[in-house]
């Protein structure tokens, strides 16, 4: 259970997420998500955490005073569809339940759970999905107010006339500095995972010729990396898979652009992918422009022309044309790459989602932690 330490801690909140970021788990967007919100409200001050999670073996930890880290033991075998019976005495003692991916059997098993004990439940779907009773049973009515990563994450919910507030995502400065002088090498980067959603070969196949490109991310469909290979003879297109953090942020502090060609269906729909850029904020914050398509929340993230160019989704020559035009000049991409980490500095923080957070916490679940002055 969540303890209640010799201090006043204010509020307890228990953070629940399928799976976590780490080798044994996934190395995903989602997983980064959960533990890096989970970690800065535990540095906002009153506010005590436990972030939840499901894996392989047992694991507890506290990596800072405000926050402790609980892995269960699942006896599941699929990462999306964990169970452990423990999931209820870690949620013992929660004044809020925050759960990250909506159609998942844990956020179904705390949102039943905290609704019968009247603790406020909120949830955040980030994408992702395995097997849950909430496709036959509704959670909806144990949810006190969804939190969304995005207004295009949102669109659902309006119409349904859910209650919800939108928290977006963020970046940890500290760990994403502006890069020293506004230069660049010339280069662009594509981060993320290697799947056909991404978008990566519209990229490729845009890709001119004069412009190197890093694509960095885990390999999660070897039929897709080879056909990326095969689409990159003949051009300067490297591949890295595993590069630590330290090494993505070196590339992007290099780097001219982020390009991020998230593609859409004859509909013009990206569907759930995309929900919230986490990799355009990471570029933005060490002052890369993006070029991103004008699709999901890529446009909620991305000023047109100010931090970027928006380009149409599913369209090479465009992607081609953005690179060229950014390329071309050095002032117009100086200002971009100024205003880029300007616009992430005054919105995309961890910082500023947890603020959001507690916000709603407060205004949509009466819930307010005793303020403390926020760690530095």
């Amino acid at each position: 259970m969540i303890e209640r330490r010799s201090r006043a801690t204010g509020l307890r909140l228990a953070c629940i997420s399928p799976t976590y970021f780490a080798a044994e788990s996934v190395l995903g967007g989602g997983e980064r998500f959960a533990e890096e919100l989970s970690r800065a409200l535990a540095e906002s001050g009153g506010t005590e955490v436990r972030f939840v999670s499901f894996g392989r073996r047992a694991l507890r930890e506290r990596p800072e005073p405000a926050l402790e880290r609980s892995i269960l033991r699942s006896w599941t075998r699929d990462s999306m569809t964990p169970f452990s019976p423990r999931l209820f005495r870690e949620l013992a003692g929660a004044d809020v339940i925050h759960c990250f991916q909506r159609n998942v059997l844990p956020t179904f098993l705390a949102a039943w759970w905290g609704s019968r004990r009247g603790v406020p439940v909120f949830v955040s779907d980030l994408g992702g999905g395995g097997w849950t009773p909430g496709y036959q049973i509704d959670i909806a009515r144990w949810v006190t107010a969804e939190l969304p990563i995005s207004a295009y994450a949102a669109a659902d919910l309006a119409r349904a006339g859910r209650r919800y507030e939108v928290i977006y995502g963020g970046v940890d400065l500290s760990r994403y500095p502006p890069r020293p002088r506004p230069d660049h090498d010339g280069s662009v980067v594509f981060l993320g995972r290697i799947l056909p959603h991404k978008g990566i070969h519209h990229l490729i196949e845009g890709l001119p010729a004069e412009v190197p490109l890093h694509v960095v991310g885990s390999v999660a469909d070897a039929g897709y990396l080879a056909r990326l290979q095969q689409l990159a003879a003949g051009k300067t297109v490297a591949f890295h898979h595993g590069l630590d953090d330290a090494g993505i942020i070196s590339l992007l502090g290099r780097a001219m652009a982020l390009v991020h060609p998230t593609p859409t269906d004859r509909d013009g729909s990206a569907g759930a992918n995309e929900l919230f850029g986490l990799a355009l904020v990471e570029a933005m914050a060490c002052g890369a422009p993006v070029v991103a398509s004008r699709a999901a929340s890529l446009p909620e993230i991305v000023v047109d022309g100010e931090t970027g160019l928006l380009v149409p989704p599913n369209d090479p020559a465009a992607i081609a044309a953005a690179v060229r035009e950014i390329n071309a000049d050095r002032a117009r991409w100086t200002s971009m790459s100024a205003a880029a980490r300007k616009r992430v500095e005054e919105r995309f923080t961890w910082r500023r989602v947890a603020e959001r957070c507690l916000a709603a916490y407060a205004d949509l679940g009466g819930v307010r932690p005793k303020r403390e002055k926020p760690r530095e």
